[in-house]
């Protein structure tokens, strides 16, 4: 769990206490750092336990240079509508239908949960802001080192008023080929906000726009967060919004990653075609 703002809730102190008391490794996504906590840290001690701060960054990490990555491989970021929309499941679907296929596919994980998936990754909101589209880069080059498809967990939302400056860090220090946008089609407004989500092609051209400030990368594909809808609703939406955008849209948690892959193998054929990147 993960509370607005990553602080620890004094009523959690307890909790923690009889865990690491009773043996247990407390492995925390909270911006507190646990193990900085004398008193947690004297009792992990004493009872021989870990703690293990997921949020914590790397020491060092570099300011973005716009450093060349390995040629032949092909970055699509994640990005969404709001915070919490499905932008990691997505990632994660997308990832594990890529491998389906045959593709050399990896995941980057840029917030706590999806390190805790995936073993590996920067909490990017945790990240001094003059680093964080650095600590972007760097997992990205380091990806692309080992894997040809590399998918970019996203965070926020360029809507939200608390944490869009993480999600502009993250796109362009991520340098991403493509990008994949992830809604939740029920949500109208920004969650906790009176701020209205614009429709989907507005969104599309929201973030096409702010990638081409430093890289194009064209949107290629849709996501939609369907969980809420019975199947006939969630048929009738998905259908509507391949007709506002133009753009292949499925929900991977339904239908499995496979369309959104093919998407996005197909606009690195296109841009290989074209002679770009």
């Amino acid at each position: 769990m993960a509370p607005r703002g990553g602080a620890l809730p004094l009523e959690w102190r307890r909790q923690i206490l009889a865990a690491i008391e009773n043996g247990l490794d407390v492995i925390s996504g909270l911006h507190y750092m646990l193990d900085d906590d004398p008193e947690f840290a004297r009792a992990a001690h004493e009872h021989g336990v870990n703690l293990v701060d997921v949020r914590r960054p790397p020491a060092e990490i570099d300011v973005a240079g716009l450093h060349p990555r390995r040629s032949g491989s092909w970055v699509v970021t994640f990005v969404g509508s709001d915070c919490a929309v499905g932008k990691m499941t997505a990632a994660l679907e997308v990832v594990t239908a890529a491998r389906d296929l045959g593709l050399s596919a990896e995941f980057v994980a840029t917030g706590q949960t999806g390190i805790m998936l995936d073993g590996g990754g920067i909490a990017i909101d945790r990240v001094i802001g003059d680093f964080m589209a650095g600590a972007a880069e760097r997992l990205v080059i380091e990806a692309a080192e080992r894997s040809d498809w590399v998918f970019v967990e996203g965070q926020g939302s360029l809507l939200h008023p608390g944490y869009s400056g993480v999600t502009l860090a993250l796109l362009h220090g991520s340098l991403p080929d493509a990008m994949i946008l992830v809604h939740q089609p029920s949500r109208t407004h920004i969650d906790q906000y009176p701020l209205a989500i614009p429709p989907l092609d507005r969104l599309v051209a929201l973030y096409e726009e702010a990638a081409r400030w430093v890289k194009p990368a064209p949107v290629v594909a849709i996501c939609l967060n369907t969980r809420d809808m019975d199947e006939r609703n969630a048929r009738r939406t998905i259908a509507e919004a391949a007709d506002v955008t133009g753009l292949p849209v499925t929900d991977p948690v339904r239908d499995g990653g496979r369309t959104l892959v093919e998407a996005v193998v197909h606009s690195a054929e296109a841009s290989s075609a074209a002679g770009v990147n």
